[in-house]
């Protein structure tokens, strides 16, 4: 199974509309310094914690370009075959940027 980037508008609705869970894979310092909610659990813990997960039907992950959270979806994508994964495309720069 592959991942969907998804664009921060996008995500916006449904974040709206659904139980998406939202994952902040950057370091704990950088989430909180500044973040747009959801949970933070670090890319490099976060393979070792997919039991956490598998009952999610739905994840967005996320960082501060989307570079880190692409990678970790790829991952996730093929661990939690049951779950659609999404990376917020460009991250929360991008995400700020749009003013959401």
């Amino acid at each position: 199974m592959n991942f969907i980037e998804i664009d921060p508008e996008d995500f916006k609705v449904k974040q709206a509309t659904s139980d998406i869970y939202l994952i902040d894979v950057r370091e704990s310092y950088e989430f909180e310094d500044t973040n747009i909610g959801g949970v933070n659990i670090p890319m490099g813990e976060i393979l070792s914690r997919t039991d956490e997960l598998e009952n999610k039907t739905e994840i967005c992950l996320c960082c501060a370009s989307g570079k880190r959270s692409k990678t970790v979806a790829y991952h996730l994508a093929l661990t939690l075959e049951n779950t659609r994964i999404y990376s917020l495309n460009g991250g929360i720069t991008n995400y700020s940027e749009k003013n959401l």
